[in-house]
């Protein structure tokens, strides 16, 4: 039935001072503007793409046979996607500033087969032949 004015006020707000109820396992947001963090702080050892010594630039050939094809070959260092292109024929894309460990992911489709090689040594070795349908691959750079 109908509940009384004083159950109804008091589950709609809160009291003052009282505590935010949080569920296990999960942090209570704080309402309250946090100071943003000194700019001067950022510098070029912070940054994940970075140019060093044994950076290596990287070519990815497609090659797509009886049919058309599609895809996008993309690069990750530390988790962090560094560079994205994509191509919708036989041809290349070529990565700079590649470096040991770093991942190329590739996606795609083709209506024919298909083949990528990478210009340098990965894991698993490369080239990669696909038949019709889904192009999904990952190579760790060595």
């Amino acid at each position: 039935m109908a509940k009384s004015k004083k159950a109804a006020s008091a589950k709609a707000s809160p009291k003052k001072g009282a505590k935010a109820k949080s569920s296990p396992g999960k942090t209570p947001v704080s309402r309250s503007a946090s100071p943003a963090a000194p700019a001067g702080n950022l510098s070029t050892e912070a940054l994940v793409a970075v140019k060093t010594a044994v950076s290596q630039n990287v070519s990815i050939d497609f090659t797509f046979t009886g049919g058309i094809g599609q895809a996008t070959a993309i690069l990750f260092r530390n988790g962090v996607l560094i560079n994205m292109q994509s191509i919708s024929e036989t041809g290349s894309i070529v990565f700079s500033d590649v470096q040991s460990g770093d991942v190329v992911t590739i996606n795609g489709v083709c209506t024919g087969t298909a083949t990528v090689k990478l210009s340098t040594p990965t894991i698993p070795a490369n080239p990669k032949n696909f038949p019709n349908g889904l192009m999904m691959a990952n190579f760790l750079i060595k």
